[in-house]
């Protein structure tokens, strides 16, 4: 669990993230649409490595840049497949939102980092969510920071063993935890076993080694309004205690929060989607930390706060649903404190559709047939032309000289996108073939049409 609200740690402290992975921006950058006649293409596999740390478990002198690196592994099914993901942390925040592409169909992993600076204890862990082309969210990868400060000059080798403690000394929220920080000091490394101190009672225990100083922490959330004091007490190798750390807590039980959320307009095209919800988190009577989450049939994100300074105000929050099929998306935003509350429920309705397949003329073009410039009716006529169709259909066409269909109109079941060549040669004295006009007509999927005119005359001997 993380040590007191990191967030505000950070924010106080100035602590910021870099990113260490080359990424590409666009959070939804839709893929060409199905055609019609075909199913849903298969999502790739996708899978997200625990996130390490590196180093994991710190102690030394701050600040110190800790670097956190999952492997996500993607078995694509088409050769550009965008990858779009960001990083969870414990304490509710997340990164910008950030997409990299892999290019071409074999299985492939690619590794993303990134690196936070921390200049006070800390102890958390991150997630890395992969929001398309599937969503996948890693296991959490733990990590701690001990920004230990060590003495300058060693004490003399003798047995001593003393401990002071700090705490934060007030606090307005009964729901964030409060850290209390021990200072074990010794005259010989020695092994120590401790017991945390709470208001006269025990409360925590462990053992440490320790080599000059060490730190150990006790985390608590008081829950309610009260004053009191964090003490540490040594049980070995000598018995020994540390000061009375004094601590006041005053929550303010009048204050209530309240959210209200509206779904955005319902959606008809193609998929997959992003749809934003919006809402608003109110509180009444008192300053206050509210800690929310946004949660629905199958979802329940993770657990964000927002702080209130004032006895009343408003804030604007928002949410993005992914649908990469039709159906209805819920949302709502559930209050875990200070008052346990839920919003609303909004709702809006997907309906994922393909595109309209259409067909196209190109390469029209007339020649003389010379092997029938013998026949006294002149050269037949040899026409060509490529009709290409955006995906699967049934395509109908015709060819038309002057004012006649000399063959009538072909219908072909065309499987995939592509150029269709299509042919069409005259018969001698059939039709007035040594000048003229010559039409090609696509009456479905589309109606479509291409005119070229010609003149040919058979070579002379």
């Amino acid at each position: 669990m993380m040590s007191k609200g990191l967030a505000r740690r950070l924010a106080a402290l100035g602590a910021g993230v870099a990113m260490a992975a080359t990424m590409v921006s666009g959070l939804f950058a839709a893929p060409a649409a199905a055609s019609a006649g075909t199913a849903t293409s298969v999502k790739p596999k996708v899978s997200a490595s625990t996130p390490k740390a590196s180093p994991k478990s710190y102690e030394g002198g701050c600040p110190v840049k800790v670097t956190f690196s999952s492997t996500v592994t993607v078995k694509p099914t088409k050769s550009k497949t965008p990858v779009v993901y960001r990083w969870l942390r414990s304490d509710g925040s997340k990164s910008k939102v950030k997409s990299y592409t892999l290019s071409g169909k074999s299985k492939k992993s690619v590794t993303f980092k990134e690196t936070g600076t921390f200049k006070r204890d800390v102890k958390g862990w991150q997630r890395l969510q992969v929001l398309s082309p599937r969503n996948v969210t890693s296991s959490k990868g733990y990590f701690a920071v001990d920004c230990q400060k060590r003495i300058e000059h060693k004490p003399p080798k003798r047995s001593w063993v003393k401990a002071y403690v700090e705490v934060d000394r007030y606090s307005n929220s009964c729901y964030s935890e409060i850290d209390a920080v021990a200072s074990i000091r010794v005259g010989k490394p020695s092994w120590v076993k401790y017991r945390w101190i709470q208001n006269g009672r025990v409360v925590d225990t462990g053992s440490v080694k320790v080599w000059d100083d060490r730190r150990v922490h006790y985390s608590f959330r008081p829950r309610e309004s009260h004053r009191g004091w964090v003490a540490l007490e040594i049980v070995r190798p000598k018995y020994t205690h540390s000061n009375r750390a004094y601590y006041k807590v005053s929550c303010d039980d009048d204050a209530k929060a309240y959210a209200q959320v509206s779904a955005p307009a319902d959606y008809e095209g193609s998929c997959p989607v992003a749809r934003e919800f919006s809402g608003t988190v109110d509180v009444r009577g008192g300053s206050a930390t509210v800690h929310y989450r946004w949660v629905g049939p199958n979802y329940r994100g993770p657990l964000e706060s927002l702080y209130f300074s004032r006895h009343s105000g408003s804030k604007s929050v928002s949410h993005t649903a992914n649908a990469s099929e039709s159906g209805t998306i819920k949302r709502w935003i559930e209050i875990v404190g200070p008052n346990n509350s839920s919003s609303n429920v909004a709702s809006t309705e997907v309906k994922c559709k393909d595109a309209a397949v259409t067909a196209s003329i190109s390469n029209l073009r007339t020649a003389p047939d010379n092997a029938t410039c013998g026949s006294k009716a002149g050269p037949a006529v040899k026409v060509s032309a490529d009709i290409a169709v955006t995906g699967p259909t049934t395509l109908t066409y015709q060819w038309r000289i002057g004012g006649s269909v000399p063959n009538g109109h072909t219908t072909v079941k065309v499987d995939k996108a592509g150029d269709i060549p299509v042919t069409m040669s005259t018969t001698p004295g059939e039709f007035p073939t040594t000048a003229g006009k010559v039409t090609l007509e696509v009456l479905s999927p589309n109606a479509v049409s291409a005119t070229k005119e010609f003149s040919h005359t058979c070579p002379t001997a």
